[in-house]
């Protein structure tokens, strides 16, 4: 059983951190989406988001760490600014409206995370990021084919 650096467990931190970002984006969504299949795509990307999320965890206690998180320094992480998307107006967002922003909140992390990987010196750090950027990119391809026709 491989023992994660303070670092490496440091970036899987980071890392959930971001999921649950990305859930609380996706959850002040659904509160305000009245389109019922939007409804039910934020109900699936919320559980792809946990899912993600467990797998993060579960690489943390496989690597000798602790799943659950400590609090972030969150002053010393550049996360993504998901400001804008709180600001949008959504009671008539149609399906391929919130899939546009969904796939730009997964970009987002994708390029947070290869930002992270790039800044990195420590090789395990790096591989850590790599596979979440990779991660983010398969969510990314996975929304544009599955809600193709919808996109706008």
């Amino acid at each position: 059983m491989p023992n994660f650096s303070p670092e490496s467990l440091h970036a899987l931190y980071m890392a959930i951190q971001n999921e649950l970002d990305t859930v609380q984006i996706y959850e002040h969504m659904l509160n305000h989406v009245t389109d019922s299949r939007a409804r039910e795509v934020l109900h699936r990307l919320i559980v792809e988001e946990h899912n993600h999320e467990q797998s993060i965890k579960k690489k943390i206690e496989v690597g000798g760490g602790n799943p659950s998180p400590p609090e972030i320094q969150v002053d010393a992480v550049d996360f993504p600014d998901r400001d804008s998307l709180l600001q949008l107006e959504l009671a008539n967002c149609t399906v391929g409206e919130l899939v546009n922003l969904a796939i730009e909140n997964e970009q987002m992390s994708r390029d947070f995370y290869k930002i992270q990987h790039d800044r990195s010196q420590n090789p395990e750090v790096k591989e850590i990021f790599k596979w979440l950027w990779e991660e983010e990119e398969q969510h990314i391809k996975n929304l544009k084919m599955e809600y193709g026709t919808y996109l706008i």
